[in-house]
């Protein structure tokens, strides 16, 4: 048992966490050896193997047989959220992890000089949160209201997601001036999601029984379980102009085609044993080998570049659409667990998501120091998707939490020589909440209220990510001028 000391509230977390990403956002992770280094601020004119995510029209303009590979060093994340659990029950955290991006390979048909594809591979999205927040304290849950009672409560956080991209992007010159493009993307999207709440309130003077037993007991335990593997298809038509100086692309992205051909599992349960009050609560649902729905939204992006000579300025932005609630797996049946047959409502565990629409925007620039060496840079807004007009995390079964807008810089390097580009840069992220909803409120929990406090705006949330990359883009085959 915890030692109980003298004050009548004592605040133990506990927080373990590793991170990599955000749950809700676009424009976190960049991909190619250069395009990283301009923040993915690459649409308009990009040049190099990458554009078969950013901008596969730009492939036409791409001479010879290119290897290229970038990957995410170290990602370090720090974040802070004030009175997340309660009142001054605070998540603090500070992590790093690994994160490979993009490998891919491009050549252009000898046959058809006009014709130009890439082949590759590339980790879209990386995330794995996970935390515990644990509190304690003295305070009257049980009767007599004159004798002290313990309240612990736990407050646990999972959420992995990984998703997996083979690329196949073609592309056509038709004229001297514009290249049109279709990126074809196959996606692997796994999700492994567990929030729990448990807590429990005993008498005081019944800490060192003996026998282990209590006279009175309080204990409330809820569960949402989630565990989704789908696949499926996404295409990016592409036109890219070249005018010399400026060059321009835009990029349509289509919604996802989700196959929904793996297994899923979602569960939602909650247990109460109220003694005093003479309660029991039991309530399970359970679904197995469902199939998965996963929905990304149609977008639509513009960039454009401009050639001052030492120095090159990019521009993009991109514009995605608003997805409706849905269910995140589809009901074939309904399958009930045997020991908890009583069901509230018969959505009451299917995990929902809806996506508002969100605009973001960046600015990058190169400049040239001499002629193997060049330091690039940018900004770009990531704003969060989540809508939460539309659904609400406390109510339905959300399986994400974040919900800050993030901003970033990036800086880097670019030393070349005929054949190889070697690139080193530096990601920075920050974002900041104020005045958001608590996860839990255990500093005010109740026995009426199953030993839950009611959730007030009280937190303040800091979030910064470094995140270090390196990356290589080697010409195979170089042409003769």
């Amino acid at each position: 048992m915890i030692e109980i000391k003298r004050c009548f509230v004592i605040v133990l977390i506990l927080v373990s966490v590793q991170i990599t990403g955000q749950e809700n956002h676009y424009w976190f992770h960049n991909f190619g050896a250069i395009s990283s280094l301009k923040g993915g601020i690459d649409v308009g004119g990009i040049r190099n193997v990458a554009a078969a995510y950013y901008n596969p029209g730009a492939l036409a303009f791409i001479d010879g047989e290119y290897f290229e590979g970038q990957a995410d060093v170290i990602s370090v994340d720090v974040l802070n959220i004030k009175n997340a659990g309660g009142d001054m029950v605070n998540l603090d955290y500070f992590t790093a992890d690994i994160s490979p991006s993009m490998v891919a390979y491009l050549k252009r048909s000898k046959k058809n000089p006009r014709l130009t594809y890439v082949v590759g591979a590339m980790t879209r999205y990386n995330s794995n949160l996970s935390f515990n927040l644990e509190h304690e304290q003295l305070g009257n849950y049980l009767s007599p209201e004159t004798r002290e009672d313990i309240f612990q409560g736990q407050l646990s956080y999972n959420n992995r997601v990984r998703e997996s991209w083979v690329i196949g992007s073609v592309a056509y010159k038709i004229t001297e001036r514009i290249g049109l493009g279709l990126g074809t993307y196959f996606f692997i999207r796994s999700q492994d999601y567990l929030s729990s709440y448990a807590a429990s309130a005993f008498p005081k003077d019944e800490l060192d029984n003996e026998s282990g037993q209590f006279s009175s007991l309080t204990s409330n335990d809820e569960e949402q379980k989630f565990n989704a593997r789908v696949m499926g298809f996404i295409f990016k038509p592409a036109i890219d102009i070249d005018l010399d100086k400026l060059k321009i692309g835009v990029v349509l992205t289509t919604p996802s085609l989700s196959l929904g051909l793996l297994n899923n599992y979602a569960s939602k349960t909650q247990t109460g044993y109220f003694p005093d009050e003479n309660t029991i609560i039991r309530t399970a649902d359970s679904h197995n080998k469902y199939s998965g729905v996963y929905k990304t939204p149609f977008s639509a992006s513009l960039g454009a570049a401009y050639d001052f000579g030492r120095l090159i300025m990019d521009f993009s932005m991109e514009w995605f659409a608003k997805i409706d609630p849905y269910e995140m797996i589809k009901s074939n049946d309904r399958g009930e667990s045997p020991d908890f047959p009583s069901v509230p409502d018969e959505k009451y565990a299917f995990p929902l998501m809806a996506n508002k629409s969100v605009t973001n925007f960046g600015l990058s620039a190169r400049y040239e120091i001499k002629e193997w060496i060049s330091v690039l840079g940018s900004f770009r807004t990531d704003m969060n998707f989540f809508d939460d007009e539309a659904l609400s995390r406390y109510e339905d079964f959300v399986p994400n939490f974040t919900y800050w807008d993030l901003y970033h810089v990036t800086t880097g390097i670019k030393m070349s020589n005929k054949r190889l580009d070697l690139t080193l840069g530096l990601d920075y992220a920050n974002g900041s909440s104020e005045n958001d909803l608590q996860f839990a409120s255990m500093t005010s929990a109740t026995q009426a209220n199953y030993l839950r406090g009611d959730v007030e705006n009280t937190t303040s949330t800091q979030y910064h990510n470094f995140s270090f990359t390196i990356g290589i883009n080697l010409n195979i085959e170089k042409e003769e001028n």
